[in-house]
């Protein structure tokens, strides 16, 4: 569905994703696409806004951003960040001289959240990107899954994915080599799946097995197959802190064939059983 907003001081065109939300569906939810236009002395204040994140990319023109802390930065075309807005200070102000942006709602979720900390360890990214046209088409991609005739969230969120994917590898700083960081996104993305495997992850980072295995060894201190691991056992926590879902169901949403191998492998990391520390940490919580 689309709408326009518009007044003196702006245009802005939506598209809004009307798919039936399923709650704790494991996909990249996006709530809508904007095409904005914004003109000379447009002046926008946004507070909180709980469970969402915005993805934004200036297009053209330029912005004076105020942070609570009174700076000032000045972003232009090629500018890109992810913003919780659940975190956002309500005297954080934009100045706008006529830019143009591409904006994505995403709701959170935990899938989101993960994936975030894993693509971006030293926090939500905001950048000059090196390549924004990239970036741009990827925007465009979530667009046309929106409109598209038989629009799905899987379809939708894996545009969505690939944004986030295309940000992490231009991200200024990133100190792990591009096949480290393509075949992490590989694992974030599909650990889910049981026969997920080695030679999988490494055909993804373009490498070989033990060229990856390698710098695995030497950028992060632990084989694939520990970092396939590692990630399931971050989904199960989350899972069991946050969802009513039993531990047959888990075992199966975060890759296990059996609940048994994930009671075992569980236990293994937390000498308890996933049952125990369901019923611990929620009476902390």
């Amino acid at each position: 569905m689309r709408y326009i907003s518009q007044s003196g001081q702006f245009k802005e065109i939506y598209d809004v994703n009307t798919t039936a939300c399923k709650q704790e569906s494991p996909v990249l939810r996006v709530q809508s696409f904007c095409h904005s236009e914004s003109y000379r002395n447009w002046k926008h204040m946004i507070g909180p806004a709980p469970d969402a994140f915005i993805a934004f990319l200036i297009l053209s023109g330029s912005q004076s951003v105020r942070h609570p802390d009174r700076q000032h930065d000045i972003i232009g075309p090629g500018y890109f960040a992810v913003v919780d807005l659940d975190s956002v200070e309500a005297d954080y102000i934009t100045v706008s001289s006529s830019a143009g942006r591409y904006f994505i709602l995403l709701e959170k979720n935990h899938l989101l959240q993960n994936l975030l900390r894993d693509m971006f360890p030293g926090g939500l990214p905001a950048f000059q990107a090196q390549n924004p046209e990239l970036l741009k088409e990827c925007f465009e991609n979530i667009r046309s899954e929106i409109i598209r005739k038989n629009a799905s969230d899987p379809r939708i969120g894996s545009a969505a994915y690939r944004l986030l994917h295309e940000a992490a590898l231009q991200l200024p700083g990133n100190e792990l080599p591009r096949p480290l960081v393509l075949a992490k996104n590989y694992i974030s993305n599909h650990f889910r799946e049981p026969e997920l495997c080695r030679e999988d992850i490494a055909r993804a980072a373009c490498v070989s097995i033990s060229t990856l295995a390698g710098l695995f060894k030497k950028h992060l201190n632990m084989t694939i197959r520990e970092s396939v691991s590692e990630k399931r056992m971050e989904s199960v926590r989350q899972m069991l802190l946050f969802s009513n879902k039993s531990i047959g169901e888990i075992a199966e949403a975060c890759g296990f064939t059996y609940s048994y191998y994930l009671a075992r492998e569980f236990k293994k990391v937390h000498n308890m059983t996933p049952g125990a520390f369901r019923k611990q940490k929620r009476l902390i919580l």
